[in-house]
């Protein structure tokens, strides 16, 4: 069994995840906009930079936020230099999600240790679909990039992070879903899933950890966004 770890920061998180991310996995985190999936993406990119990891952050919603690097930097009183492994590939369109994920699988960035897509889904549900067979169509490619990305961090050893939105709530028998988007084909080649919810008090968030190292559980970890870090309440 691979047990190089990938600390997430989160103590309670930690535990549960019996000491981090191991290499070899694939991470799902997800939750609505706003609720604090960046936050820890970044925080683990963060980390994963001072454990000696090389990092490639892949991002879609827009421009990067490198302001919210420099706060997190400040509040985590961690300091990157010049030549601090963190890489960050901007995406915007589909058909450039898909290329990245070829590129990845072919070895054009084999040095990385530590692959984020944030989100992983965003180009995704940007494609404009009229018809069933689109949708489907979409899909099937979504999960072939997904089982790609997987079977490359299986072969390689490699820490691979995704977040994702949600997608429009649902109802079941038991109330309202959150689910995120495309969430059969994530959760499926997941290995470890962290949801983010907002509550009613401002700041104020709750993680569930639903997925560990393969494993399905539940554990509920209270936690805020304080200066756009996300750290758990005691």
């Amino acid at each position: 069994m691979n047990t190089i770890k990938l600390r997430v920061g989160s103590p309670k998180v930690d535990e549960a995840l019996k000491g981090g991310l191991y290499e070899g996995e694939l991470t799902l985190i997800y939750g609505e906009p706003g609720a604090g999936k960046t936050s820890l993406a970044l925080q683990i990119a963060l980390r994963a930079c001072f454990q000696g990891f090389k990092v490639l952050y892949l991002y879609s919603d827009g421009l990067f936020p490198y302001s919210k690097l420099e706060a997190l930097m400040n509040k985590m009183s961690l300091y990157l230099e010049d030549s601090t492994p963190l890489h960050v590939l901007q995406i915007n369109y589909f058909n450039e999600l898909e290329r990245a994920v070829r590129e990845i699988e072919l070895g054009f960035y084999k040095e990385y240790d530590v692959l984020v897509f944030d989100t992983f889904t965003g180009p995704y549900r940007s494609i404009q679909v009229e018809k069933r067979q689109e949708v489907i169509k979409h899909n099937k490619k979504l999960n072939q990039l997904t089982a790609i990305l997987k079977s490359y961090a299986t072969l390689h050893g490699k820490h691979i992070i995704l977040t994702s939105r949600l997608k429009s709530p649902t109802i079941s028998g038991e109330g309202l879903l959150d689910e995120p988007t495309a969430s059969n084909v994530l959760t499926y080649w997941s290995d470890n899933i962290i949801s983010i919810m907002k509550l009613d008090l401002p700041f104020q968030r709750k993680i569930v950890v639903l997925k560990i190292h393969g494993s399905e559980v539940n554990i509920e970890i209270q936690a805020h966004v304080i200066d756009g870090c996300l750290e758990e309440v005691d």
